[in-house]
């Protein structure tokens, strides 16, 4: 009995994994939108959904790559907001030894002028979801950014992140709220969107704003195949 029991959690295991999202194991440089996932800015100081834009272009920072808005290969008109990744398996730095994305962390900073980075995913059939999201300032000079989870239009997450909350090794971890994390469940319509966002904080200014991103979205039961 105890071989087809293996099997079956094994079956088990395999169609978890298949209902499983994450930003960082599917982050793709190539693809844009990627499968379930989209790498983008606001058009404004908006987080309306009828703002959100894809990002067009791609560069690279050693094994640390870009989504820009447009082709620039250096801070300027259409550089920002920005969408990172650090492929590596090591924390890497970032844009002028800056700041440091850890292993598989996403980036993301806003522009000077109030545009939000976002990562959009889309829902590919209708559910129940659970949604994670760990936030951290990664820029050395402490970052000072809002960051934002919504469904929609609607709000799910709000909270401003001020310090520095990123690998431990190539800073020490300090600020008021370095760190912001999110864990909700919901449900969702088949192309409804869960949106993570980075704004320029309360300072309005994206200087030193760089912040790090975790992200997973699960499936936990889809409309039609409930029990």
């Amino acid at each position: 009995m105890g071989r087809p029991v293996g099997i079956v959690i094994l079956f088990c295991l395999l169609a978890q994994a298949a209902t499983t999202f994450d930003l960082s194991a599917d982050f793709s440089l190539r693809n844009n939108p990627n499968q379930a996932w989209q790498y983008g800015y606001s058009e404004t100081n908006s987080l309306d959904p009828a703002q959100f834009r894809i990002d067009k272009s791609t560069g690279a920072l050693g094994q640390i790559g870009f989504w820009h808005p447009s082709v620039s290969d250096r801070p300027g008109p259409g550089y920002y907001p920005y969408v990172a990744y650090n492929s590596a398996k090591q924390t890497r730095l970032g844009s002028s030894n800056g700041w440091a994305a850890r292993a598989g962390e996403v980036a993301m900073e806003a522009s000077n002028s109030g545009q939000y980075s976002l990562i959009r995913f889309v829902a590919p059939a209708p559910g129940t979801y659970k949604v994670t999201a760990r936030f951290e300032g990664i820029h050395f000079d402490l970052s000072s950014t809002d960051v934002h989870v919504l469904h929609n239009a609607t709000s799910l997450f709000d909270a401003e992140i001020e310090g520095y909350g990123g690998d431990p090794a190539f800073h020490a971890v300090e600020g008021i709220s370095p760190t912001a994390a999110y864990s909700g469940q919901i449900d969702l319509k088949a192309n409804d969107t869960v949106t993570f966002a980075c704004g320029y904080g309360k300072n309005k200014t994206n200087f030193s704003d760089t912040t790090g991103l975790f992200a997973q979205v699960i499936l936990l039961s889809e409309v039609g195949s409930r029990k």
